[in-house]
């Protein structure tokens, strides 16, 4: 998958964006907006971006997880096969405490990743601040992506402009 990510000056060059790209085929479900007011946006009938593109919630929630699996794993190995209560229960309190400790890890993951921006997006947070548009597009191939920047590269007034090849919420 592909991001590409572009910065215009303002809500009318946003509209103009929008339409260009529903034009050339990339649906509005592909197409997010981050602005330093949401709500604007949404008066426009524009997709703002949502918490969980704005945040690391998924990333780290899923590191989260891998790590609670790996210690979930070996502390269910240590209680199940070292049988410290004199009963033979390996398997299942194998993976009970896999999953108990893959959930745990997960939600401490997100409660760090709601805490902070997501990385993807930092090189572009300060100018959302001073009052720019962010366009976030998601394609999939790279017929698509190219549809984007015939689209908009030389019909737009863009501030920065810029793209993710393999893009994945998760890394």
């Amino acid at each position: 998958m592909y991001r590409v990510y572009y910065l215009v000056p303002n809500l009318q060059q946003v509209s103009n964006a929008i339409t260009r790209l529903d034009t050339a085929g990339i649906s509005g479900d592909r197409i997010h907006v981050m602005a330093r007011d949401a709500g604007e946006l949404d008066r426009h009938g524009i997709n703002a971006t949502t918490p969980w593109e704005d945040t690391d919630i998924m990333s780290n929630g899923y590191s989260g997880a891998t790590r609670g699996l790996l210690i979930g794993l070996l502390a269910g190995y240590a209680i199940a096969f070292i049988d410290p209560w004199g009963v033979d229960a390996h398997l299942g309190v194998w993976l009970l405490t896999a999953l108990f400790f893959t959930c745990f890890g997960a939600w401490a993951g997100g409660l760090r990743g709601i805490s902070q921006s997501n990385h993807h997006l930092a090189p572009y947070l300060q100018s959302v601040k001073n009052g720019n548009y962010l366009l976030l597009i998601d394609v999939d191939r790279k017929h698509e992506r190219n549809r984007v920047h015939q689209a908009l590269d030389h019909h737009i007034d863009i501030r920065n402009h810029s793209e993710e090849e393999h893009f994945s919420p998760l890394a």
